[in-house]
């Protein structure tokens, strides 16, 4: 057993493309523990600071300000990508892609905040904590010139970790330095800014200086094509976010908190298994981009693999779950939780069937072209988990939640699988 696991990394080693794979996986995992690390460090300490009302102000502000963060990012986490991992040796064509995919950030950003403006002094709620919204703001003035998506297009997440790392270890030395009282508050997103706008510095000075990719200055036809090209993406995570995020909302207008914490503590355990599949699926996604362009036959034979490995890895994973629910919730949630055992069995085959989806949507039809059948098949899952969620909830509560995501994440990959069969690609 041991000598095959060593033949089997030999040959991955022996291959460029699996190394690169294999270090991009390894970089991104990283950037997962990263991710949870720092806010178990610093969230303990801001809620005792800030205190219980400026600390949901803080929250629902973020809250608030993260549509305008959505709306600047666009689709280019994904387009953006798609063409550097494509066009990532012609060193001209990427500088001029990062200069177009900023300037459309840019406009973007403009557009966000004058909508910001205009509700923040429209409604009172808004308008007498406004310096706080603009503070938040300042974030999402950063994230239009963060270009952590250019290096996954050049397949270089390495450094997104490191960026990562030290704007986090700045954040959090901000935080345990400056903020002392509740009257503070405003300094936490300007923190939060501010450190990850001295590490997007350094991200442009490695990809002009250390990497050679050119300069240019952008037009405004290149803009225009970035947006076009970004639409689709764009209105597909409008539609993810509404048959996600909805969940939680819904639930809570129809029922009462406590079957809200139920399923938002089954979902917490669920998501943290699911990080896991985008770490896979962030690592495949530029290769399988530069295979469809340049290995089409191969491609095919790559998504075949792919899809046998995710159906297996994703129904054991599955299967664990489920079987384990009684003991992660008396674990991790505690006693007060067991009524979510039965929602964790109910989402347990989640990992399944987004595993699944994952390979048939981000890593075959986005690439190959299809992404406005892409965004039609998620928008009828917004209809199809709304619809079931306004039917269950009232009677299932929690459960009914559970139940009306399990069936829209079914209709998604049972969709995406069909119609990858009509366009007679075999998977």
């Amino acid at each position: 057993m041991i000598k095959q696991i060593r033949s089997l990394f030999n040959k991955i080693m022996k291959n460029p493309d699996y190394r690169a794979l294999l270090e991009n996986f390894s970089s991104l995992t990283a950037l997962q523990l990263i991710n949870y690390v720092f806010p178990i460090i610093t969230f303990p300490y801001l809620v005792r600071v800030l205190g219980v009302e400026k600390f949901g102000l803080l929250s629902f502000a973020q809250s608030f300000v993260a549509y305008f963060t959505l709306l600047t990012n666009y689709g280019f986490y994904l387009t953006g990508i798609q063409q550097i991992a494509i066009k990532r040796e012609d060193k001209e064509e990427c500088g001029k892609i990062l200069a177009s995919i900023i300037g459309a950030k840019i406009f973007l950003m403009i557009v966000s905040f004058f909508i910001l403006s205009l509700i923040v002094f429209s409604f009172r709620k808004f308008r007498q904590d406004y310096t706080l919204y603009y503070f938040c703001f300042a974030m999402v003035l950063v994230e239009t010139f963060t270009p952590y998506w250019f290096f996954r297009g050049i397949e270089k997440m390495r450094y997104i970790t490191i960026f990562t790392a030290i704007s986090k270890a700045f954040y959090t030395a901000g935080i345990f330095l400056f903020v002392r009282r509740s009257e503070q508050v405003y300094l936490v997103p300007l923190i939060s800014a501010t450190s990850t706008l001295l590490v997007d510095i350094e991200a442009f000075r490695v990809i002009y200086l250390k990497f050679n990719y050119k300069f240019v200055i952008p037009m405004i036809k290149d803009i225009v094509y970035q947006l076009k090209d970004g639409f689709t993406i764009f209105m597909s995570q409008v539609a993810i976010n509404l048959y996600t995020t909805s969940n939680t909302f819904i639930l809570g207008i129809l029922t009462a908190n406590t079957y809200v914490g139920y399923y938002a503590a089954a979902q917490k355990i669920l998501s943290i298994v699911l990080s896991l599949i985008s770490l896979v699926q962030q690592t495949l996604y530029p290769y399988a981009n530069r295979l469809v362009a340049t290995q089409k036959e191969n491609a095919k034979v790559f998504f075949q693999k792919l899809t046998k490995i995710a159906g297996i890895s994703g129904l054991i994973i599955s299967l664990l779950l489920f079987i384990f629910a009684p003991l992660l919730v008396k674990i991790i949630l505690g006693s007060g939780y067991l009524p979510s055992i039965t929602t964790i069995r109910i989402l347990s085959l989640l990992p399944f069937l987004v595993i699944l989806s994952s390979v048939f949507g981000i890593l075959i039809m986005l690439p190959m072209g299809y992404k406005a059948e892409f965004m039609k098949i998620l928008w009828g899952a917004s209809i199809i988990n709304i619809t079931f969620a306004l039917i269950l909830v009232p009677k299932l509560k929690h459960n009914g939640t559970a139940i009306s995501a399990t069936i829209t994440e079914m209709y998604v990959t049972l969709t995406m699988w069909l119609f990858l069969r009509r366009k007679r690609i075999t998977i």
